[in-house]
């Protein structure tokens, strides 16, 4: 028979709190994919360098861009039409967008939750039911994102995300790519703050089809909400869904030349 004194029992019950620590710590982040994809996004930050404002000839007066692949609308999402109510402490962009590019031709086109469940029950009604099941609204705020611009097409932008350069915008238009999106902070993965796309993208299909797998049950055992919205529908999603893809097609997406893939950080 083993006997274990008081001082031997707490120390190995505090090693097994710590094990079990551990273990759950490890199953939680094992939803966060690995973003092992360097050469696509230094590609594509070649295509981002090669559009900054300061290299680029000013734009003759207002003339929109022709023939350019994505179209000339801005999108913003709010709950309601009164955008005063997105922050205390910061002015939201939706003035910033419409004094820059409005000149130039562009839509700039807020989309309230009502006209958002609007657009999914007649046009993405295969998604209404993972849509309407999120915890948090920041998930339909993702979902909804993607949504618009597969909808129309154009660019997307935060409520807290102002733009500096038409001319660099537009750059990246006539690139004739199909998608390009943000990097995130650490460069390793497509961010969903500012993206910007053709109509009926493939690439969004698939993100929205990838946002539909993860949703509901899979989703729930993530106990964090931070990394649950990540996984879910977020950056680690939209991630995910474009490393998918570009292996599907077996190409590099984040180079000039992609004319049909996806951009990683620039575009494809």
């Amino acid at each position: 028979m083993v006997t274990v004194s008081g001082k031997g029992l707490r120390r190995l019950l505090a090693v097994t709190v710590l094990l079990f620590a551990v273990i759950f710590i490890n199953h939680q982040f094992s939803y966060i994919d690995r973003f092992f994809l360097a050469g696509e996004v230094s590609e594509s930050l070649n295509i981002i360098a090669g559009c900054a404002s300061g290299i680029l000839e000013p734009l003759n007066g207002s003339d929109p861009v022709v023939d350019s692949r994505i179209p000339n609308i801005v999108h913003q999402i709010w709950k309601t039409n009164d955008v005063r109510t997105y922050s205390t402490k910061i002015e939201a962009s939706r003035d910033s967008w419409s004094d820059l590019f409005e000149p130039l031709n562009y839509t700039v086109k807020l989309w309230t939750d009502d006209a958002i469940l609007h657009l999914i029950k007649h046009k993405y009604s295969w998604i209404l039911s993972t849509y309407e099941a999120y915890p948090q609204n920041i998930q339909r705020a993702d979902i909804a994102r993607l949504l618009v611009i597969h909808a129309e097409g154009g660019i997307y932008a935060d409520l807290d995300v102002y733009p500096t350069s038409a001319n660099s915008i537009q750059c990246l238009q006539d690139f004739g790519l199909q998608a390009i999106f943000a990097p995130t902070a650490s460069m390793l993965g497509l961010s969903n703050h500012f993206f910007m796309a053709k109509r009926g993208s493939p690439f969004l299909q698939w993100a929205l089809y990838e946002a539909k797998r993860r949703g509901g049950v899979a989703s729930r055992h993530i106990l964090s909400p931070y990394l649950q919205v990540f996984w879910s529908t977020g950056p680690t999603m939209v991630t995910a869904a474009f490393r998918k893809y570009a292996w599907l097609y077996g190409r590099s997406y984040g180079t000039r030349q992609g004319g049909h893939g996806t951009g990683q950080t620039g575009g494809c």
